[in-house]
């Protein structure tokens, strides 16, 4: 009998705005994922946290310095004392909350970096934290909900809705009734852009919280070319994109010809050995 090769790992990628960071969420199978900080000028990538349960990455920001990740999950049994269901506020690429809400269920669109505090934090639902009640102040960014709302994380960085993108109904509340359409510029003003379409709900591979996005390369004629094995993907810089792809892997690829060719690749394969987080990673 053929032995089947291992799926590959499901990745999503959080971009920091204003720092050449990002964070890489690693889906293994059963629940098991892994994070890891990717440097993008040094291509440089540093494992993280560990975690057993589930993990929504697409209702999580990173802190536009890349310091501080805001994250919703789920958590396997076994800590009786700890909300089975949480929001939280750790240091990148980490999951040791400073601050944990507790969450009623699976409703909340989580929450993002909204600005630099200048004094005391604006927080949402202080009365629902579960922990760090005594430490909130001290955090240096103000947070927001999140609105309901497609792809935001990818607004966050510079994705806007096409033309062409389906309109939202005015009773969507949710906004999910539709196949939003995105696409981002190619920096200093080339004519090439990403094109983003976000995929139907299933759980099939590459699915992250049981959708993917799909990519095109629009080229400076404006003929689109299609990307199915990135499942995420961003503009590095004029000349380069940075993504991940189908089978596991996080990548560099260069503008060469008006096509988009690898120079760069990071395999992940089988679960880090867990580790605890270090001292700075437990304090604001």
């Amino acid at each position: 009998m053929a032995i089947e090769p291992p799926t590959p790992p499901r990745i999503y990628i959080l971009r920091a705005s204003e720092a050449p960071r990002a964070l890489v969420f690693v889906k293994h199978h059963q629940k098991r994922w892994s994070l890891h900080l990717w440097n993008l000028d040094a291509q440089h990538v540093a494992p993280g946290a560990t975690f057993f349960g589930t993990l929504y990455p697409r209702r999580s920001d990173f802190s536009p310095d890349g310091r501080y990740l805001l994250y919703f999950a789920m958590k396997a049994p076994g800590d009786a004392d700890w909300p089975f269901q949480f929001s939280g506020l750790s240091r990148a690429p980490w999951l040791t909350c400073l601050l944990a809400w507790r969450e009623a269920g699976t409703w909340t669109r989580g929450m993002y970096f909204a600005s630099r505090a200048s004094g005391r934090p604006e927080i949402p639902a202080r009365s629902a934290l579960h922990h760090g009640a005594d430490v909130a102040d001290r955090c240096p960014w103000n947070l927001q909900m999140n609105d309901a709302l497609q792809l935001a994380a990818e607004r966050r960085i510079g994705f806007v809705e096409a033309e062409d993108s389906p309109p939202r109904h005015p009773r969507d509340l949710w906004d999910e009734r539709r196949r939003a359409v995105m696409c981002k510029q190619r920096p200093g003003g080339g004519r090439e852009a990403l094109r983003l379409t976000l995929g139907p709900f299933d759980q099939g591979e590459g699915r992250i919280e049981g959708v993917r996005n799909h990519y095109t390369f629009v080229g400076r004629d404006r003929r689109e070319t299609l990307l199915p094995g990135h499942v995420w993907l961003d503009w590095l810089d004029g000349e380069h994109v940075y993504g991940a792809t189908l089978d596991g892997r996080i990548v560099v690829c260069a503008l060469r010809g008006g096509e988009l060719v690898e120079t760069w690749a990071h395999a992940f394969g089988d679960m880090p050995t867990r580790q605890p987080s270090p001292a700075w990673a437990r304090h604001f």
